[in-house]
């Protein structure tokens, strides 16, 4: 019994320093979309789950103007 523990303990501590945390486990973020219209009305969208690089791209995204209605990510 105390043999076979051991080894499950061995295994685990390997297991552990052969697969790097950081690449389980991503940043993960809910984002919606926010309709903005030229007299200040703001009209919101259904929020989504991202992780990762897609996270990243909805954080870092720039708003965007079309004919007096911006358009941004908002990210939580």
């Amino acid at each position: 019994m105390k043999k076979r523990n051991i080894i499950i303990s061995v295994v685990l501590v390997a297991a552990m320093a052969v697969i790097p945390a950081c690449d389980i486990i991503e940043e993960c973020g809910t984002c919606e979309l926010v309709t903005e219209d030229a007299d200040g009305n703001q009209t919101f969208g259904t929020p989504l789950p991202f992780c990762g690089d897609d996270l990243k791209d909805k954080e870092d995204a720039s708003p965007v103007t079309i004919n007096g209605v911006t358009t941004y990510w908002n990210c939580y």
